[in-house]
């Protein structure tokens, strides 16, 4: 009798265990979500952005979105109306930005540990303590577009990087796209079939509230702010659902301009003074407008200027330029971007601009021009000076005017100059690798791996870092933070009243 009810009890056990993913998770399994944050009610949700950072960390083998059809998604606020089911994909970034930005942090985390909490506001190696060089990186001597070796990576992720970073080219995936936090329902029968406006914002009460309108349960609210929390309410006609909230992960903000492309906001990463960068005052991206030389989609008679483009040695094409813009990209500029009244710097030469001498997105001028061409790495760092000192004096009026600065595709000189201003304002040598190498995410075919060392003019990071250190004599004795602002001062005159306004500006503390 007694193993009869064994074997009864087991049986049951099984049955509940095999359920356990349609209503039968604990609290603990069921409110996890993208990034190693726990959904929970408005009452008990804290803002602690730090330790939302350290749990957003943890989850680096977590796939950041996963279709409802794929996952039984936890109940939140209930009414007659409405169900609220958890919010997913926090860190609104594709799987493999995501795992790569979860690994590299995982490394510098390991390299702190190892070797003190400030090494990584230094010139590293970038390495743990079972690490690589990874300054060194795997040197092909080639210039093919398609070459797949090298890159900055974690020591431990080498071959997962390249199969990402390869798989995104073969699959044509938008790796850079802001494919948004997701947001799901369920209508009471009588509410079902109809049009759901959709209310998001950062206040309580929703009164900074934008809206969204569909005929879908499961939509994606794209472009918010990092590190911040949200709040959201369901409504048809007078039915409205409970308000909800979600804190959006510690990632880095890409933006989605689509056919823009590598566009990213500044904001978001923490610094060496405890406090982050203001997010909505500076992004970098790639080209508004098409540079000169552009032909069409196979590029065969391809010929131009500094913007010419070429096919890969299997006749692929391997660079594109953007032919025109939409309403809709036009729109994020303009709205989540905030750009209105803001300046738009393009660090192309004059002839790749394709004679380009506005902000294709103004009206009547309310988005101001300048044209201040440079070159990329220690080429440009050495030689084009002044045109640095300009880029800065723009960036210290940037509570006033938000920038966006630009090259053709967001990489080389756009990279370097993302680098200073990181640099300056106290970002790790981590983040600002991150920072550089999300590029090779980038829906532009030909960015990719762009820290690895090549003999050519388009990927110099390495011997970038190289004149920071020994020519500049960064080294072990003065943080980046240091360097940098000694270079813009002594080497491109750039005044320390310009300095201390960009970082009172652009540095916020953490709530």
């Amino acid at each position: 009798m007694k193993n009869t009810k064994f074997v009864f009890l087991s049986l049951i056990a099984l049955v509940l265990s095999a359920c356990g993913g349609k209503g039968g998770q604990s609290q603990s399994d069921s409110q996890q979500s993208d990034g190693g944050s726990a959904l929970v009610s408005s009452s008990q949700q804290t803002s602690n952005q730090t330790s939302n950072r350290s749990s957003n960390q943890q989850s680096s083998q977590t796939s950041n979105k996963i279709s409802s059809s794929q996952k039984s998604k936890s109940e939140g606020p209930v009414n007659a109306n409405f169900t609220l089911l958890e919010p997913d994909n926090l860190s609104s970034m594709s799987p493999n930005c995501k795992k790569y930005v979860d690994d590299m942090r995982a490394q510098q985390k390991r390299l702190v540990a190892e070797k003190g909490a400030n090494a990584d506001y230094y010139l590293n190696d970038l390495y743990g303590a079972n690490g690589v060089d990874l300054t060194k990186g795997v040197l092909p001597s080639t210039n093919n577009y398609q070459d797949r070796t090298g890159g900055y990576r974690p020591a431990n992720h080498q071959s997962e990087y390249l199969d990402d970073v390869a798989a995104r080219w073969e699959d044509g995936e938008k790796s850079d796209e802001n494919k948004g936090v997701e947001i799901e329902f369920r209508p009471a029968n009588n509410l079902k079939n109809q049009e759901y406006t959709i209310k998001y914002g950062k206040l309580a009460d929703l009164s900074d509230a934008k809206e969204i309108k569909t005929t879908d349960t499961c939509v994606s609210l794209k472009n918010l702010l990092v590190n911040q929390k949200y709040y959201y309410q369901v409504q048809v006609g007078s039915a409205k659902s409970e308000i909800d909230n979600f804190t959006t992960g510690d990632y880095p903000r890409w933006i989605n301009a689509r056919p823009m492309f590598n566009v990213r906001d500044h904001g978001g990463y923490m610094t060496s003074s405890g406090q982050r960068i203001k997010q909505g005052m500076v992004y970098r991206g790639g080209e508004i407008t098409p540079a000169v030389g552009w032909k069409d989609s196979s590029f065969n008679s391809y010929t131009g200027d500094v913007g010419g483009r070429y096919t890969g040695s299997d006749g692929k094409m391997v660079d594109q330029h953007i032919t025109s813009q939409t309403d809709a990209s036009k729109k994020v500029f303009r709205e989540d971007m905030n750009m209105v009244g803001g300046l738009e710097i393009d660090l192309r030469s004059s002839g790749e601009r394709n004679n380009y001498s506005a902000c294709g997105f103004a009206n009547n001028g309310d988005i101001s021009y300048s044209l201040i061409s440079i070159s990329s790495y220690a080429n440009g760092m050495k030689n084009n000076t002044s045109q640095i000192k300009q880029v800065f004096e723009a960036f210290a009026q940037a509570d006033q005017h938000p920038v966006y600065y630009h090259c053709y595709g967001g990489a080389d000189r756009t990279g370097v100059v993302g680098f200073m201003l990181g640099a300056l304002l106290g970002m790790s040598y981590t983040d600002l690798v991150i920072d550089f190498e999300l590029t090779s995410y980038s829906s532009n075919p030909s960015r990719n791996y762009r820290s690895h060392l090549r003999n050519g003019p388009w990927n110099e990071w390495p011997g970038m870092v190289t004149y920071l250190k020994n020519d500049l004599g960064w080294g072990t004795t003065k943080t980046i933070k240091q360097g940098m602002e000694e270079y813009l001062k002594s080497k491109c005159s750039v005044s320390q009243t310009t300095i201390d306004k960009i970082r009172s500006i652009m540095l916020e503390p953490i709530e």
